[in-house]
């Protein structure tokens, strides 16, 4: 039902009055039990939990939920081939049938605790009555809003180590620079605190005449500070060895751009990124002679770029849905059952429907995969409308003889499903504002191979359901906190796909 109604364009709910009713027994039903002398009093949130269902998180409000075994580290297998010799099955008279070889893919995933924290002073819960009843289990419900909102962003954008950047777009100018005609190719890493990744794949650029410069499109990921550029030049790339740490190009070693930043794009249009997602690019410029010494990209051996740690370096994140689709990618051409990961065919960058069509073929021909649902940010789905009605693949019939339909058409359309072409289903597209901007999810819920006690193709495990905690008193506030303990497991990696490197313009 809940993603019914998101799906409908439902406005989110308000606390309810039923919530905080729901919420207040909870706490006083532990409150008999556990005293405050015992430093903390917990109490289940389960039941409350069941009736905040926000609109806006539509992945967690669909995602299968099994309870977990209680350790730190889930470990499963996922298939990624029957048959890696792709036998025919052919039989000689009286011999053995050919043996069959699986691949299959070792998967683990750390569990972590989300946990956020409000508190409420001794004045607010007293002189809020008139207009909230009871302030205090009002913010606990919110909270519980909040604690759902974060676990969202992390089904899609969590990884315990930075990912790989997508192969960034270059553009050459024969004029601006003193840049001599050449061929060059360019690798991106992201960086935090903790390291840095391995490179992108590589992009090329060829420049002509000796007044060149080259205008380089970085997209972003989540959770890195920086990004470094390296460039090598020759007829084909020559190897990270060859590939150069970049210092004299405008924005070296770039920042990530803040939340909520406005980008400019370099067709000139403007873009607000939603929510708290960065900007899906940066734009920099090469003017001059790239550096030809220093520091090679072959000295990254290794992703060391951990996303979040403790203060004994222990990660605290665990991989989400794009991060396992990067991890665990099917080779070209290769006889494995993996995720299909792509970005546009298009030099600029730019969506086209063939994009799509092109992944949904891949995934159907290697692993029969068939995703059941399509997510991406709202901009991306008003750039894939934009593309759609383009294309001339919609019109909009009016009844001549109805004055009623005449007299209240509506303006602009939106593309709410994409048919794919491969295999004939519907998908339902999932607008998410806290999809990464720039990436579509393609999302299987279920797997065309039935594999005993496995009956999700994509669910999370929990340890702890949502829990909710009252901090012993210790200055003139109320201090509470909410909490779960999860992971999310992927196991039909051939049903997910992920198109990224998206050029963000309308």
């Amino acid at each position: 039902m809940a993603n019914n109604l998101y799906m409908a364009g439902a406005s989110a709910p308000t606390i309810s009055d039923e919530s905080v009713t729901l919420v207040r027994e909870a706490m006083g039903d532990a409150t008999r039990a556990i005293t405050t002398a015992t430093g903390l009093t917990g109490y289940e949130l389960e039941r409350p939990a069941k009736v905040i269902v926000p609109v806006v998180t539509p992945l967690v409000n669909m995602l299968p939920r099994r309870r977990g075994v209680g350790v730190d580290i889930v470990h499963w297998k996922a298939i990624t081939s029957f048959d890696t010799a792709r036998n025919w099955g052919t039989l000689a008279e009286g011999a053995l049938p050919s043996q069959v070889s699986y691949a299959v893919a070792q998967m683990q995933n750390t569990v972590q605790t989300i946990g956020l924290m409000n508190q409420v002073s001794f004045q607010a819960q007293w002189r809020g009555r008139s207009l909230e009843a009871d302030v205090r289990a009002r913010r606990i419900a919110e909270l519980l809003y909040q604690l759902k909102m974060t676990e969202e962003r992390w089904v899609l954008g969590a990884s315990s180590a930075l990912m790989v950047p997508p192969a960034p777009v270059l553009a050459a100018s024969a004029s601006g620079g003193t840049l001599a005609a050449a061929t060059y190719w360019v690798k991106v890493t992201a960086k935090n605190a903790q390291g840095e990744t391995t490179g992108s794949a590589a992009s090329k650029v060829t420049t002509t005449g000796s007044t060149s410069l080259i205008t380089l499109t970085l997209f972003t990921v989540p959770n890195a500070t920086q990004y470094n550029v390296y460039i090598a030049s020759g007829a084909s790339y020559p190897g990270d060895a060859a590939a150069w740490l970049q210092a004299g190009l405008s924005g070296a070693n770039a920042s990530q751009p803040a939340v909520g930043a406005v980008v400019t794009l370099a067709d000139g249009v403007t873009t607000m990124p939603s929510g708290e997602v960065n900007p899906a690019i940066l734009t920099l410029t090469l003017t001059a002679a790239p550096a030809t010494s220093g520091t090679a990209l072959s000295t990254v051996t290794s992703n060391t770029a951990k996303s979040f740690v403790d203060g004994s370096g222990n990660v605290l994140m665990w991989d989400g849905l794009i991060a396992q689709a990067l991890n665990n990618a099917s080779q070209a051409n290769g006889a494995t059952l993996g995720a299909q990961v792509a970005q546009p065919a298009d030099a600029t960058g730019k969506l086209a429907l063939a994009d799509i069509d092109n992944l949904l073929a891949s995934m159907y021909l290697q692993a029969a995969g068939d995703p059941d649902y399509l997510v991406m940010n709202p901009l991306d789905n008003v750039r894939l409308t934009n593309l759609v009605v383009g294309a001339g693949q919609l019109r909009y019939v009016v009844q001549a003889g109805e004055s009623a339909d005449q007299g209240q058409l509506t303006a602009q359309y939106r593309v709410t499903r994409y048919l794919n072409k491969s295999t004939g289903k519907e998908m339902p597209i999932i607008i998410d504002r806290y999809c990464p901007q720039g990436h579509l999810v393609f999302l299987p819920l279920t797997a065309p191979f039935p594999t005993p006690d496995v009956g999700n193709a994509v669910e999370i495990e929990t340890n702890q359901e949502y829990w909710g905690v009252d901090f012993a008193l210790t200055d003139s506030n109320y201090k509470f906190a909410d909490y779960v303990d999860e992971t999310l497991k992927v196991y039909f990696l051939g049903g997910l796909g992920v198109l990224r490197g998206l050029y963000p313009s309308f």
